[in-house]
């Protein structure tokens, strides 16, 4: 663990501390089913775990002046794939509402998979629909979560 790793987590408690926030403003569920609200209020208590939990180990490795807290900063294509990954998340939230989030999710994974992680194509192509089609199946199908439909109606 190295500073950037307390202070990566820190970052990310407060991003997931205001996704909890704003998640607890969605209906949480109803008398048989979960809401609107079930998944982010979920997915944003996980991830404040885990992000507290990166802080901590990495404030306890500044503190002890471990080994670990001089390991070498990030690499220079390591930091390209942050930026192309933060960048291609900005694109995929602004074309949501032409594409729809399902066909945006899809653009976005392929793009991750296929350019930043530069994985095959069958690979790429594979991992991107399974989660796609696992995504609308939970939430469209099982959780009935009404999500933005693109010009192909998903």
């Amino acid at each position: 663990m190295t500073r950037a790793d307390f202070y990566g987590g820190l970052i990310l408690s407060l991003f997931f501390g205001a996704a909890l926030w704003e998640g607890w403003s969605f209906q949480y569920g109803t008398e048989f089913s979960p809401g609107p609200g079930f998944a982010p209020v979920w997915l944003s208590a996980i991830g404040l775990c885990v992000s507290l939990l990166v802080a901590v180990h990495g404030f306890r490795a500044m503190r002890n002046g471990a080994s670990e807290a001089k390991a070498p900063a990030l690499e220079k294509w390591g930091a390209l794939r942050v930026i192309l990954t933060l960048v291609g998340l900005a694109a995929m939230i602004f074309v949501v509402p032409w594409l729809g989030l399902a066909l945006s999710i899809l653009v976005f994974l392929l793009y991750l998979t296929l350019v930043v992680q530069r994985h095959s194509v069958v690979i790429g192509v594979g991992v991107s629909l399974a989660t796609v089609v696992f995504f609308y199946f939970v939430f469209v199908y099982l959780l009935n979560v009404p999500i933005p439909k693109g010009p192909l109606g998903f």
